[in-house]
């Protein structure tokens, strides 16, 4: 755990858009009202079909949310620092419908749910930007189905990529949190299918990969798989 004196929310540089239009005072009562946890790399934030206790801002670091099943795990996204856990918890049955896992070391300021829809209620330009981050989420989700079920294995691998680079790691060279067996579950394919793509994309020259180290050799052609399925 890290302390909460290392970190305030009224002059926090990480805080999301949607915290920037509350005043002082509500700022204080979130930070009264939150605490900041340490993840390593591997550990669970959140569980599936646990109580939602806290909405959870992901303060440094990167994650994973994903459904889990009893034949194999379905990775929904890979979140951001930034990005916020547990939001479609809020007004429904207060449960997480998804596991929430650490890629990478990161730090979690989590935020009591009870004071975060208080605020919702009382503020009308908080829930509405709250309302803009649900709907993004929501048509990222609708992208996401799109390519799960309608694309074969080379565009939704290049759906993948891209979002890796223009929403994870806003460059074409990156080291990937990332393992293959998580590239199959984002994908929705077999290990050993990512594993097959990865060396075509490689053959094909638009892609090179070493060890964990990706380099996007040639976005035309990867915009173009994606957008041909």
């Amino acid at each position: 755990m890290i302390s909460k004196t290392k970190t305030n929310c009224l002059t926090c540089t990480r805080r999301s858009d949607c915290f920037n239009i509350l005043t002082n005072s509500e700022l204080s009562f979130f930070n009264k009202n939150r605490i900041l946890m340490h993840y390593k790399k591997g550990e669970i934030i959140c569980k599936q079909g646990t109580f939602a206790q806290s909405i959870m801002y992901l303060y440094s670091g990167l994650a994973k949310i994903y459904i889990e099943s009893k034949t194999k795990d379905l990775i929904l996204n890979v979140i951001p620092e930034g990005d916020m856990i547990g939001l479609p918890s809020l007004f429904a049955d207060n449960l997480y419908h998804y596991t929430a896992k650490a890629l990478e070391d990161s730090v979690v300021c989590l935020i009591d749910a009870e004071v975060f829809k208080k605020q919702i209620q009382r503020n009308a330009l908080f829930a509405s930007e709250i309302i803009n981050v649900l709907n993004k989420t929501s048509i990222q989700g609708f992208k996401r189905f799109i390519s799960l079920t309608q694309k074969q294995l080379h565009g939704r691998f290049a759906d993948i990529l891209l979002h890796l680079i223009t929403e994870i790691y806003g460059n074409t060279t990156f080291k990937l949190s990332l393992s293959r067996k998580d590239l199959a579950e984002l994908t929705g394919m077999s290990t050993e299918s990512i594993v097959r793509v990865i060396r075509e994309f490689r053959q094909a020259n638009i892609l090179k990969v070493s060890g964990k180290s990706f380099e996007i050799l040639d976005m035309e052609a990867l915009q173009r798989i994606s957008e041909t399925g």
